[in-house]
């Protein structure tokens, strides 16, 4: 009886840390998300260290509606991976154009100390 208890506790601690990263992820708080998917690591290891039935995982499982907030993450983070990848493709071309206007400055200043 005491794995079944442990087995919901531990789940029901997994659903609160992947809730805790969706709105990590929506609030664009990167640098946190390291530390919470470690968090949920642990979480996971703990589950595997439980003596349980698929059953009573599977019980839990649905019971907490854990694989709609996996979906929901998976999501989540898809779309902010684009939106990620966008502002990194803009910023690489701001890089270009600086470059390019900073080259054409060094050169216009070089050849105006040739004069």
């Amino acid at each position: 009886m005491g794995d079944k208890l442990n087995l919901e506790k531990k789940i029901i601690e997994y659903k609160v840390i992947t809730l805790t990263i969706i709105e990590t992820v929506k609030a664009d708080e990167y640098e946190k998300l390291e530390k919470k998917f470690y968090q949920r690591q642990l979480v996971l290891d703990d589950l595997n260290k439980i003596n349980y039935s698929k059953e009573e995982l599977n019980k839990f499982y649905l019971k907490h509606k854990i694989e709609s907030l996996d979906k929901a993450l998976a999501s989540e983070m898809k779309v902010k991976r684009g939106s990620l990848l966008k502002k990194i493709g803009e910023n690489k071309k701001r890089q270009i154009g600086m470059a390019g206007y900073n080259n054409i400055s060094a050169k216009a200043v070089f050849l105006s100390k040739e004069a």
